[in-house]
């Protein structure tokens, strides 16, 4: 381990055995140290604490600071250049024979995240797992793969985890061992202390969002649903019905609310509550003037006793502030269950998201955690929540990595403590595609199935909400046995 003496005497033979007379000659080509990544990366954090302004001690704003950084960087290893070619007569560095590579290297491991800079910035990475310092996994269109680098400690994986929460001002400590923060970018982190592992290894997992607007057509290209049925999806928030998204972790459940919310009337007012917040509404106009009314909250955890900013509380002032449309990113608490269940019913619309396993068991679920709370026979708050919820869309990601909607149901009432709903799309599972030497999944084989039509109380607050019968038209009838689903846009 290196300390401030080892450095120091680094420094002190750096510079004897480098004569400033003997700079750019060959004469000193032999004499400069052979350092490794380690040595040079302390020596670097060294000169940034000794020559770093008040300006820069003062920087709250952490792009800022990294872009400050960034200068001392460059500064520290320029300053140890003796040629003009880019090769080193005064600092030797294990591993680098350029002088740019060395720079992007201590860039990454001071500013950035060291090992998982690429996969962080990366637009095709989905999550970064991190189970030990030597075991990095990212998962990519659906399919985990151990990272190529790793970090070289648990010491090394420890600064990055810090660098990780320092955006949030969070600590990862024995007594508090677990930490959901966010980093720089935006992106949800949950970390975990050493001492809560038999293995004595920290752990993190790194959730990101695309920066990129995933659109309509293009899941349609990918099969994720196919044109008809989002034609029904879009006229769900068209029509003011409320709607829940379904299915597990990593289905797809947001981007397909962002995406749906698109269609809300924009002079319909939109609240939301996330932790952290995701969903990205806002729409301008060709001038870029915003032309939707959205209120957008980020909410704290029940156990965060510094803010009162919790989702039920949030959910609660929400309903004071005229919306239209409540949409809680998702529920998890009973008090949150009851209060979006309270908003149903005095006039406000919403949509959320639920883990579940389909479209009956999501309302069992809600009716479960709502009991918790509530004071009523349990076939009265089931019923409640049948009338408030008119939609509920499966979404979950396959085998092979898709993401599909796998089924489309519409909430039609309930029979004492049984849910009645009635399906109108779903996806038919007839084989899976294997490699042949592997035996990994390479494809799910199926189909997309109408196998249902919408009741007329849907067919009435469609029309009511002003949507031509044409639109909805194809989903009046019962399917017939040639229609097929297609994915042209």
């Amino acid at each position: 381990m290196l300390t401030r003496s080892r450095i120091s005497e680094m420094q002190q033979k750096f510079a004897k055995e480098t004569p400033a007379g003997d700079i750019g000659t060959e004469k000193s080509s032999n004499r400069y140290v052979t350092l490794t990544f380690d040595e040079v990366l302390s020596m670097c954090q060294r000169y940034i604490t000794n020559v770093a302004t008040n300006a820069f001690r003062r920087e709250n704003d952490p792009l800022k600071r990294r872009e400050m950084t960034i200068g001392y960087i460059n500064e520290f290893v320029d300053s140890r250049q003796s040629t003009q070619s880019g090769e080193y007569r005064h600092l030797d560095v294990e591993g680098f024979d350029s002088l740019s590579d060395l720079k992007n290297a201590l860039i990454d491991e001071i500013t950035h995240y060291g090992p998982i800079t690429k996969a962080m910035e990366d637009p095709s990475v989905d999550e970064i797992r991190a189970n030990a310092f030597d075991q990095v996994f990212v998962e990519t269109e659906g399919r985990s793969l151990l990272l190529d680098k790793q970090f070289s400690d648990r010491e090394h994986m420890e600064r990055v985890i810090s660098k990780l929460l320092a955006v949030s001002k969070a600590r990862l400590t024995p007594k508090t061992p677990m930490v959901n923060a966010r980093t720089v970018e935006g992106y949800r982190v949950n970390a975990t202390h050493a001492e809560i592992s038999p293995y004595n290894q920290p752990a993190f997992i790194i959730r990101k969002f695309s920066k990129k607007t995933i659109t309509a057509d293009k899941l349609i290209k990918l099969h994720s649903f196919s044109r008809n049925m989002f034609k029904l999806m879009s006229l769900i928030p068209k029509a003011d019905l409320s709607w829940i998204t379904v299915g597990p972790t990593g289905g797809g459940k947001t981007t397909l609310n962002e995406i749906l919310v698109g269609e809300i009337n924009p002079h319909s007012r939109i609240i939301t509550i996330e932790n952290p917040s995701e969903l990205r509404l806002i729409r301008r106009d060709g001038k870029g003037r915003i032309v939707n009314d959205v209120l957008q909250y980020e909410s704290v955890s029940d156990d965060d006793d510094a803010s009162p900013a919790t989702m039920e509380n949030l959910l609660i002032n929400a309903m004071r502030q005229s919306p239209h449309w409540i949409g809680p990113g998702e529920l998890r608490t009973p008090g949150e269950f009851a209060t979006a269940l309270r908003a149903a019913q005095t006039g406000h619309f919403f949509f959320t998201t639920l883990h579940a396993e389909g479209d009956a068991k999501a309302l069992l679920r809600f009716m479960t955690a709502y009991l918790m709370v509530a004071h009523e026979p349990a076939e009265l708050a089931l019923r409640n929540i049948c009338n408030a919820v008119k939609f509920i869309i499966y979404n979950e990601r396959l085998a092979d990595g898709t993401r599909k909607v796998t089924s489309i149901s519409e909430v039609i009432g309930s029979d004492g403590l049984i849910p009645l709903v009635n399906q109108i799309y779903t996806f038919d599972f007839i084989d899976a595609e294997e490699d042949e030497q592997t035996q990994e999944v390479k494809r799910i084989i199926g189909r997309h199935r109408r196998v249902g039509c919408i009741s007329e109380e849907t067919q009435r607050q469609m029309l009511k909400s002003g949507i031509r019968r044409n639109r909805f038209e194809f989903l009046v009838h019962p399917p017939g046995g040639q229609e097929t689903e297609e994915y042209d846009i």
